[in-house]
């Protein structure tokens, strides 16, 4: 018996697609309240929509935080464009509600925040990964209500490491708890593994997040944190508090701080 074989060709032709996309007039916004005695900031710019640019500030605007009684106006920086600043005495309370103003000739930008109070420090676990010279790893467990973690490493001063450079001996690391668990958390990216020396300081700040809050970060993570897992979302602005013509977030948190010393 015979057979038929069959071939199929395709020709492919090169196509230059010709992108375009359209700028919004938009206001990224970044502000934050705590309930410490200071000068906030609120920093407006431009949408980016080039990788690596510069953001252009945006100057010139009214804005002001209303508590509900009063009515806190905020100058501009005028060394740093388009950054807002409190008073210097300003400071949020717990179990209160703000609200951020932009007045942008007639239209009105606002976002509303609550700040929830911030529950103690949680545990810090500490364990040793190498015995000449030793070095320790630091492993933060999660809070029990949705919250931010900064630890601040410094061990310049231990001989030995005290002739190094900054980047040598310090270290930053952050640690977000978030109320609920999607599958890209269960597909996180693969972090850098901090090691230290024994006598070295941490400085630790924990900060309340509010649900407004919670969901930006949320977003926040899913288009950077946790990318490259199995499970990836579309990339795209994360969700904000602040009405139409601004994206971005306003929120207000209480904030904690000690320092421990590592043996």
């Amino acid at each position: 018996m015979g057979g038929i074989l069959g071939m199929a060709f395709a020709c492919t032709d090169e196509i230059g697609w010709d992108l375009k996309y359209q700028e919004e007039d938009l206001i990224v916004v970044e502000g934050k309240i705590t309930d410490e005695a200071k000068q906030h900031e609120v920093t407006l710019t431009k949408p980016l929509y080039e990788m690596n640019g510069i953001p252009e500030p945006v100057s010139g605007l009214v804005v002001e935080i209303a508590d509900g009684r009063n009515i806190h106006p905020l100058h501009e920086d005028r060394s740093r464009p388009g950054t807002y600043l409190t008073s210097a005495g300003f400071a949020g309370k717990v179990d209160q509600g703000y609200q951020l103003r932009i007045h942008q000739g007639d239209k009105l930008i606002t976002a509303v925040s609550y700040m929830r109070a911030v529950t103690p420090f949680q545990n810090m676990r500490i364990y040793p990964v190498q015995t000449n010279p030793p070095l320790f790893e630091v492993n933060i467990t999660d809070s029990d209500e949705p919250a931010i973690v900064r630890l601040e490493l410094d061990w310049s001063h231990v001989p030995g490491y005290d002739t190094l450079s900054y980047d040598e001996n310090h270290a930053l690391i952050y640690h977000y708890t978030l109320g609920t668990i999607d599958v890209n958390r269960m597909f996180p990216p693969e972090r850098e593994n901090v090691r230290f020396p024994p006598g070295t300081l941490v400085f630790r700040e924990k900060e309340s997040v509010n649900v407004l809050y919670e969901e930006f970060l949320r977003g926040m993570v899913s288009e950077t944190d946790f990318r490259g897992g199995v499970f990836d979302v579309l990339p795209g602005n994360a969700r904000t508090n602040l009405t139409e013509g601004a994206i971005g977030y306003f929120t207000a948190a209480e904030v904690i701080r000690d320092t421990v010393v590592i043996e």
